[in-house]
């Protein structure tokens, strides 16, 4: 019925795999980051793809957790109740002791300082979506974007933290933060903040809608990264099926929830 693709996060990396999809007419959906929603870097491909999957008659969805629901369509579904949105902060921390070594290494964990300057650098250590969530929800709010800037910067381990996956020593990278602001006019209207390190002392994701009224959020905890994308990635299934063919995205599709079929 359906093909479930999580091989990669750029865009780049999964259209082969997205097209032999595509050749056997069958819908999909991903978590790769840079699908979920297009970007100036990324429209060439995603238009692409579009045409692609249109000719097939079946449509593709790229979602997850983050891109695909605590940074976009979480904090585009709390707008609702506004009659007026200035900007909108969303911050998500995580104690990453819980999470796999691939994320733990994604965000630098165990490197040098020079190390992970070097590696921000070749764009292998970072989070992957920052541009897609906040073209997300600017289009969703109907504003039209100058420019979106991206800053990342290693968190430095003060005393030794470990997971049951490796150890960080005083001096070495123990994770990362990383900020993603959206512009108009020279207003910041979108602040994505994310802190994901070993030992962060309280994992949370807030989300703060400065409008009209003023909408203030917070999920104690945050809502794990890996068994929550796996959700949205099945509970979207349905909504996906029944979409028209063609690139989709969660604007488009009506919002999904937990189904169980009995």
């Amino acid at each position: 019925d359906v093909v479930v693709l999580a091989t990669g996060s750029t865009l780049r990396s999964v259209v082969p795999q997205i097209e032999v999809v595509l050749d056997s007419r069958v819908p999909g959906v991903s978590t790769a980051e840079e699908l979920a929603y297009p970007t100036p870097a990324t429209l060439r491909l995603w238009k692409r793809l579009d045409a692609r999957a249109r000719r097939a008659k079946v449509a593709v969805l790229g979602t997850g957790i983050n891109p695909g629901f605590v940074m976009d369509v979480l904090p585009m579904m709390l707008t609702a109740a506004c009659s007026r949105v200035d900007a909108v902060v969303v911050t998500r921390v995580i104690d990453a002791r819980a999470r796999r070594l691939p994320f733990q290494q994604k965000i630098g964990a165990g490197l040098t300082p020079a190390q992970f300057a070097a590696q921000v650098i070749g764009g292998t250590v970072r989070h992957v979506g920052f541009a897609q969530s906040i073209r997300f929800l600017a289009d969703a709010m109907g504003w039209h974007l100058d420019r979106v800037t991206e800053d990342v910067r290693p968190k430095i381990a003060a005393e030794t933290v470990a997971s049951e996956l490796l150890a960080v020593d005083p001096g070495y990278v123990s994770g990362l933060l990383q900020d993603a602001v959206g512009y108009r006019r020279g207003r910041a209207l979108v602040r994505l903040h994310l802190e994901a390190y070993l030992g962060a002392p309280d994992s949370y994701d807030s989300v703060l809608i400065e409008g009209s009224p003023r909408v203030s959020m917070t999920i104690s905890g945050g809502v794990h990264g890996d068994a929550g994308t796996a959700a949205v990635v099945v509970n979207s299934i349905p909504r996906l099926l029944a979409a028209p063919p063609g690139l989709r995205t969660m604007r488009d599709l009506p919002t999904p929830s937990f189904y169980g079929a009995r």
